[in-house]
């Protein structure tokens, strides 16, 4: 596995993952990482958030989608690690986890931060960017979390049918729910007050399972059907 590590003191992350069998190249500048990715392959990008280029995962995203991103923070943040998640990273590593939990974490995100070709899912008013989540309705951008686009992109996959709370977990977070996480619960709340003014979707409760989408069309001077 090849891994473009952008950091100034890259010494930690170097040591661990190159004792995993990766092959490390590490620069210091984006400038330099860019101008590589241009010319070589890699499998991952790991680098530190810079304040003078704070948009340089917003270009990595965009420009390099096959890629999985992954950022590397010197000390523990909860706030920022949100922030990042929802920001389309695929890992977030930090100086108190230890050289086998780095580089399990970079492995986990080599596998699963690859992103197909993108895909526009169409229900009714609603266009969904598959992989990324990216949603509008009525041609309106929605204001979604990273969390809140894979929830609706895992209930508009099954439009009608209820997808278990640990499906929809799995999908979105990428591993096992553990019991009483109530996390799935929360994105839907959210999601729900957020497309409050598209009064043809809706996200009903099935009890003690889950959650399905239900999208509701309607002719001229009909009474709305929902699509079961």
């Amino acid at each position: 596995m090849r891994i473009l590590v952008l950091a100034e003191d890259a010494d930690r992350l170097d040591s661990a993952l190159s004792a995993g069998g990766c092959e490390i190249t590490v620069k210091s500048h984006s400038g330099e990482a860019e101008h590589l990715l241009l010319c070589e392959q890699f499998d991952v990008i790991v680098f530190h958030p810079r304040s003078d280029d704070p948009y340089f995962l917003t270009r990595m995203l965009r420009d390099y989608p096959g890629r999985a991103l992954v950022v590397w923070l010197r000390s523990s943040s909860s706030t920022r690690v949100s922030e990042l998640l929802d920001a389309g990273a695929d890992e977030v590593l930090d100086g108190t986890m230890d050289d086998r939990e780095l580089l399990a974490r970079v492995r986990n995100a080599a596998r699963h931060g690859r992103r197909p070709a993108s895909q526009t899912l169409e229900l009714g008013d609603l266009r969904i960017v598959s992989p990324s989540g990216k949603a509008s309705w009525r041609e309106a951008p929605l204001r979604l979390t990273k969390r809140e686009r894979g929830v609706l992109l895992a209930l508009a996959e099954t439009v009608g049918e209820t997808v278990p709370r640990e499906v929809i977990y799995r999908k979105v977070w990428g591993y096992s729910m553990v019991r009483g996480d109530r996390s799935v619960d929360v994105n839907v709340k959210r999601l729900r007050d957020k497309l409050e003014d598209a009064a043809e979707l809706r996200i009903r409760t099935t009890p003690g399972v889950g959650y399905r989408l239900i999208l509701q069309v309607a002719k001229p001077d009909e009474t709305p059907v929902a699509i079961l």
